[in-house]
């Protein structure tokens, strides 16, 4: 890892929870979410994002079954 003076920081993203900021230097993205920050080889990202990707669709579909069977389901007396 380089020292912090030969160190250019881009800003890739950022939004209401946090930030990911490169570092052409060491070729690592920093994760800042409130005080926590992580730092990932910068071609890790990808694979970063598709296992947050897979985690989002899961958690969808997992919420979307447990809203199926939470229904109170209506029950018919009146079939013979």
């Amino acid at each position: 890892m380089n020292n912090e003076e030969s160190c250019s920081r881009v800003l890739l993203s950022k939004n209401e929870i946090g930030r990911i900021v490169f570092c052409e230097g060491c070729s690592v993205a920093e994760l800042e979410i409130g005080a926590i920050s992580l730092r990932i080889e910068g071609s890790a990202l990808n694979s970063l994002k598709m296992l947050l990707a897979d985690a989002t669709t899961r958690l969808t579909l997992y919420q979307q079954e447990q809203a199926v069977y939470s229904k109170p389901t209506a029950i018919n007396y009146n079939v013979h």
